[in-house]
């Protein structure tokens, strides 16, 4: 994939991650009405299939991708998470198990936007959430892996055509992601 394509990517995907966001504040919203309120008043392109199938696509089964994870995030209730790590941690699931994305690639590009929006002044001694989120993202890639793609059942949404998946891919990091 292209530079262009590269970065393009990684702002749908930072888009995908604020609507998600934003869904967490507002939970009397529907999804519907976030995302066309967010087409609106921000400059988010409504026909972008990658954003809008992933947006509905993580809302859609935020259920089973919160069981998931829960299974994986030893010690944490997912609602016991804060809501940037949970968002991050959704979006990274559904990336792996449904968004025809290479396992590394979805955890690294969950890991850079949790360094990006996380808080950065963390207390000396205690974890960054962006490591947290590595290690449990690797546990659900290994399930995932064992388990066969998708563990969860598929979505009832709209197919991704092969030259769209093609178009997915991205080159995986050159180093290994695990904790």
């Amino acid at each position: 994939m292209n530079e262009d394509k590269k970065m393009a990517r990684r702002k749908a995907r930072e888009t995908v991650f604020e609507l998600l966001y934003e869904t967490e504040y507002q939970p009397d919203t529907t999804p519907e009405e976030i995302f066309a309120l967010s087409c609106e008043n921000r400059d988010i392109d409504e026909t972008d299939k990658y954003i809008r199938r992933t947006y509905f696509g993580v809302k859609e089964q935020q259920e089973r991708l919160d069981i998931l994870i829960s299974r994986h995030a030893k010690g944490w209730k997912t609602n016991r998470l804060s809501r940037m790590t949970r968002t991050i941690l959704r979006l990274g699931t559904y990336e792996m198990a449904y968004g025809n994305l290479p396992a590394p690639v979805a955890i690294n590009e969950s890991v850079e936007l949790s360094k990006k929006f996380d808080d950065p002044t963390r207390e000396p001694g205690r974890t960054p959430a962006y490591v947290f989120i590595n290690g449990v993202l690797n546990a659900i890639k290994n399930d995932l892996s064992e388990n066969g793609i998708p563990v969860l059942p598929e979505p009832v949404m709209e197919e991704i055509s092969p030259a769209e998946a093609a178009e997915t891919v991205e080159t995986a990091p050159a180093e290994e992601t695990n904790v």
